[in-house]
């Protein structure tokens, strides 16, 4: 019977008889657990893929030998191995006239097994080409590919992406996935021809296109955001306290194979020793031997473990606009390690932000002090900050353009360039707005970059458009930040807008808001779109009894410039003479800085009284403040300077020159913090341009003003109107007006009210010289609009001051 049945039936019998179906589907069952198990242990084990290729290669290769070992072979009554006698008349036909379900289990479990085994091969092959590009493992040989200069030609650049990472273990190490990225980027940095992208550059793009750490695609997409010629990408794993961190260097051109791979194992104590193995491997053979320039990492940031963690927390809080949080996160490192250049330089910034002057100069100093622990490109960045901080602007700018022209990439400079052009524009005649395109490019890096944010939402207020300014303010709040800067942006879209019902919503929370959030928000909706009516309302809340002392200073000396912007001079004084009550001295210093406005009525009978009054103020008897935010700090230190300058004011109005040029060389002379920036000496330039110009000699008035360097911090600026140089950009205004020099005269009246609150009043009548010039240019639209604008501002204006204006 057997031989009538077909071929395939007497093959599947034989089979059977050999007992090959049973080895298969036994093999397949266990070189599949063999291979599941191996994958399943290979991160414990820190198994790298040539241990896992093996055993996956070997278990399949055992496979067909397993089949010709049971065809061949049979097992003896006592385990013995022999050959498999030829099948005895009638085997064949008996296992052929089994019914099915008797004969085909067998050959169903053999394919089964066959199916297993395939499959965990395949599953066990992807695992390790995927590891193989984003997780790079293996011995610690730390080569790289002959060719590898060429290699930087052919891919265009020698800038190079690491990205954050993959890290498996305990969350303890969690934070090192972000960190090597600047751990290991500092390394790298000016190593040969390379150029390391921005780490913090690097971590927003990742953000933003949804990037995977230790991915080789997410690092070849990267590098193509940035240009890049090279690509690190890496893996850390964690086990029973022990680390291994690879990471392998790839060509962005495309190329697959790694040209640098490194492997180091250590404690996370060992961390630091650790990156200076990585980086030396990665380096080895790329453009002058391994290790050109590597030093040791505490070198330019710390040994600590607990301040780099701290330090990375203070980033993240400081990219959310979390800025309290990332000072005292950035305070810890510090306390951590005092030595620690780089969180000294960031808690500076950060601690700017959160107008702590006293934090951010002493911050300033400590990183100056360690300077050489930072690398050579942070120790730009460092020296910018420093001269921006010192009020030079125009030096800032020139050196933040140089570090943008070798590190096109660092949004740092690209932010700090921005905040020089955003705030100190103005003192220059410049507008404010030619930060946009800056502001742009660090927002290119992050959309959701929360300073950023700010400066684009205050923008877009100034201009207007008030959908961006929606849009910008929603991405802001979203991340949570600071509840003062919420306040802040919030009000600045309620009375933009002005609706009713956000302007109630941000009014309910006003009188629960701090001091320097009240001021912020009276600050921003002031100076951007200029709604005097809302920032008096929240200006009234921090002037209210409740409020500390320097804070009903400033909300009424904030009022009574609100009055002057609408020519209610004697509601102003009002405000003053409430001024003088809670704080005779400052209260003196403010009323002498309005009198002397040039479009205030101010009789000579009431400025010699006012020079008897500040001839007896003694400066000293003026108490600091109790806050230590430059808001309310700004004069701390500089009372004698504003009781000297604004005599030498006066005396040039009253005509009394000698004694006014007197007070320009004492004032001159006037020992300052270093903090105050050109201060000195630009106000004594302009109690000498006073002089000039009372008396008709407009060329050496606008000598004078030409002369000042205008040194002044941004934050300075923000409260005070010396710092601000309101009273001097007007003057020079209006002198080049009078010398018929329009363009100029347009571009310094254009500007007034970008700077602070205390521009208010000068920009209103700035509205009214905009109006002159346009109808001496022709130009009788735009000389209606400014007029417009002028006389809506000061429908109620004082009869008095109408008058002084028109003459």
């Amino acid at each position: 019977m057997s031989e009538d049945a077909p071929a395939y039936q007497r093959l599947f019998a034989e089979l059977k008889r050999r007992k090959v179906f049973r080895v298969v589907a036994g093999y397949g069952a266990a070189g599949f657990i063999v291979l599941q198990v191996t994958e399943l242990i290979a991160d414990g084990l820190q198994l790298p893929p040539v241990v896992r290729t093996t055993i996956t290669v070997a278990v399949l290769v055992g496979f067909p030998i397993a089949i010709a070992l049971a065809w061949a072979l049979e097992r003896g009554p006592g385990g013995e191995l022999h050959r498999t006698p030829a099948a005895t008349s009638g085997e064949i036909g008996e296992i052929v006239a089994l019914a099915p379900s008797r004969r085909w289990p067998a050959g169903l479990a053999a394919l089964a097994g066959t199916v297993l085994l395939i499959w965990g091969g395949w599953w066990a092959f992807d695992r390790i080409a995927g590891d193989a590009e984003s997780i790079p493992q293996g011995e610690s040989t730390g080569v790289v590919a002959d060719g590898a200069e060429a290699a930087a030609t052919a891919a265009g650049g020698t800038g190079v992406v690491i990205i954050p990472f993959a890290v498996q273990g305990s969350p303890d190490v969690a934070y090192l996935g972000e960190g090597m990225v600047s751990l290991l980027g500092t390394k790298l940095d000016g190593a040969g021809a390379l150029q390391t992208v921005d780490a913090r550059a690097v971590m927003h793009t990742m953000e933003r296109e949804g990037l995977e750490p230790g991915d080789t695609s997410s690092g070849a997409a990267a590098a193509s955001e940035f240009g890049a010629g090279y690509y690190v990408v890496g893996n850390l794993v964690e086990a029973g306290g022990r680390m291994q961190i690879t990471a392998a260097l790839y060509d962005a051109s495309g190329a697959e194979t790694p040209v640098g791979e490194a492997s180091v194992q250590g404690g996370e104590e060992e961390m630091f020793e650790l990156v200076d193995a990585l980086a030396a491997e990665l380096l080895s053979g790329l453009s002058g031997g391994p290790a050109a320039r590597v030093r040791r990492i505490a070198a330019v940031t710390t040994e600590n473990l607990a301040a780099l963690k701290a330090f990375f927390e203070g980033e993240e809080q400081f990219r959310r606009g979390q800025f309290e949080a990332s000072v005292a996160s950035f305070q810890r490192a510090v306390q951590e390690d005092s030595a620690f250049a780089l969180a000294h330089y960031r808690l500076s910034i950060v601690a700017e932000w959160a107008l702590l002057e006293a934090v951010s100069n002493e911050s300033a100093e400590d990183a100056i002090r360690w300077a050489d622990r930072l690398a050579p490109r942070d120790r730009r960045m460092l020296d910018a900050y420093l001269t921006r901080r010192r009020g030079d602007n125009e030096a800032a700018a020139r050196a933040y353009r140089s570090i943008l022209g070798t590190h096109p990439d660092e949004m740092e400079a690209w932010l700090d360039l921005s905040e020089v052009l955003f705030h100190s524009n103005p003192l220059y005649g410049r507008s404010f707005t030619e930060s946009r395109s800056t502001l742009d490019r660090v927002i290119a890096f992050d959309p959701n970059h929360s300073t950023a944010l700010i400066h684009l939402a205050r923008l877009a207020a100034f201009e207007g458009d008030y959908d961006r300014l929606d849009t910008l303010a929603d991405r802001f709040i979203a991340l949570n930040p600071d509840p003062g800067r919420t306040l802040e942006i919030e009000s600045l879209q309620a009375y933009s807008h002005g609706d009713e019902a956000r302007v109630e919503a941000v009014e309910v929370r006003m009188p629960g808001t701090s001091d320097v959030g009240l001021s912020l928000a009276i600050w921003s909706v002031a100076t951007y779109p200029h709604r005097v009516a809302g920032a008096e309302h929240v200006a009234t809340v921090l002037a209210s009894p409740s409020r500390s002392l320097e804070a009903r200073q400033l909300g009424n000396t904030w009022l009574a410039y609100f009055d002057l912007a609408r020519g209610r001079l004697s509601a102003a004084r009002q405000k003053l003479a409430e001024l003088r009550r809670i704080a005779p001295g400052v209260g003196l210093e403010y009323e002498s800085i309005v009198s002397t406005m040039p479009f205030v009525p101010v009789t000579d009978e009431e400025l010699a009284d006012l020079a008897n009054r500040l001839e007896r103020l003694d400066p000293a008897s003026i108490p600091p403040s109790g806050n230590p935010s430059v808001v309310f700090s700004s004069h701390d230190e500089l009372h004698p300077l504003i009781r000297e300058y604004q005599l030498g004011l006066v005396r040039a109005r009253l005509g009394q020159s000698e004694a006014a040029l007197a007070h320009a060389e004492a004032v001159s002379r006037m020992p300052l913090p270093s903090t105050s920036g050109s201060l000195a000496a630009d106000l004594s330039h302009s109690v000498r341009a006073a002089v000039h110009y009372e008396a008709g000699r407009l060329e050496e008035a606008l000598g004078e003003l030409e002369a000042a360097r205008n040194y002044a911090w941004y934050g300075q600026t923000m409260a005070s109107p010396l710092f601000a140089r309101v009273a001097e950009r007007y003057l020079r205004a209006q002198v080049l007006f009078e010398l018929g020099r329009d363009e100029e005269a347009k571009r310094w009246f254009s500007t007034l009210g970008e700077i602070s609150p205390s521009d208010l009043p000068y920009r209103s009548v700035a509205q009214l010289r905009l109006s002159e010039i346009a109808e001496r240019e022709g130009d009788g639209e735009a000389a209606a609009d400014y007029r417009a604008t002028f006389e809506t501002l000061w429908s109620d204006a004082d009869p008095e001051m109408l008058a002084r204006v028109s003459e």
